[in-house]
């Protein structure tokens, strides 16, 4: 769905800037350089169920669903919108969830929505009226969502028959120093973590044996609560996945330069680490 930090990328100030010497920014308006424009990062589950009626789970809903929707699920054909899992409160992983009004209705039925107590606080502070609906106003629909609160971290949880493994990590610090953590999840061999600063050692076994790995790699050098790109191929050599997907990119780091580090790691250490782009779809 998308791959950008809570930004996206291009930022608009580098294309407005009198300077305008930002290079991802301006490679990304370009068709050559288009993969280098990036939604924030979300990611679309679809499922094969038995029934035959496919499932489809959303995991963050942040600013840019609406634009990322009118792109991914039109280009796939995705009708329903069967679960939203969301990773932690910030404004690119929540901000999109008034948007799912549409698919309420047309579905005619509550979305159920995971997260953490913490970030169900959130919400109710960002939307409160999508919480409890008594504090709607009248005259416009709300969408009705059936929030289910995730309180067992070691431990999976069933979704439309898939079990998910939730991968409590740290994304950075609050203000007064205490850990501010991220819901990463875990569906069969896929292990999905897209805003990381450090991986506990209570969390590396349940990553431990995952075929594909999708890990956050904000840009070419360290951040305080994201993986730099050196980070996240450090930890792709002690996870040893089939193949590894980095995401969460800001306007720092290039989309063909990724790639050709990608070969150079393929050629030296036999490593797969590519960097994902929007609308990458995966066949598992």
């Amino acid at each position: 769905m998308g791959t950008g930090t809570s930004g996206a990328v291009p930022n608009v100030t580098c294309l407005t800037s009198i300077d305008y010497t930002c290079k991802v920014c301006k490679l990304s308006m370009t068709p050559e350089g288009s993969k280098n424009k990036r939604r924030n990062t979300s990611l679309l589950v679809c499922i094969d169920h038995p029934d035959g009626r496919q499932r489809n789970i959303l995991i963050d809903c942040g600013k840019s669903f609406y634009d990322s929707a009118l792109d991914v699920f039109i280009k796939n054909e995705i009708r329903t919108i069967d679960a939203v899992m969301l990773t932690h409160g910030h404004a690119d992983a929540v901000l999109g969830l008034d948007d799912l009004r549409q698919w309420t209705v047309l579905q005619n039925r509550s979305i159920p929505i995971y997260c953490d107590q913490s970030t169900l606080e959130t919400v109710s502070g960002a939307f409160p009226y999508l919480v409890d609906m008594k504090k709607a106003t009248n005259g416009g629909g709300v969408a009705s969502l059936d929030f289910r609160i995730i309180e067992e971290f070691s431990r999976p949880f069933v979704c439309e028959g898939v079990a998910f493994q939730p991968l409590h990590v740290e994304h950075g610090t609050y203000g007064d120093g205490r850990i501010f953590y991220f819901n990463g999840f875990r569906f069969d061999n896929v292990s999905y973590i897209s805003d990381c600063s450090k991986i506990p050692d209570t969390t590396r076994p349940l990553i431990n044996g995952t075929k594909l790995l999708i890990l956050d790699a904000l840009r070419p050098r360290m951040h305080v609560s994201h993986f730099g790109y050196n980070q996240a191929i450090d930890e792709i050599r002690r996870f040893k996945p089939d193949r590894a997907l980095l995401t969460g990119f800001c306007h720092d780091i290039e989309h063909s330069e990724m790639e050709q580090l990608a070969k150079q790691l393929m050629a030296s250490e036999g490593l797969v680490a590519d960097p994902a782009y929007d609308g990458l779809r995966i066949e598992l």
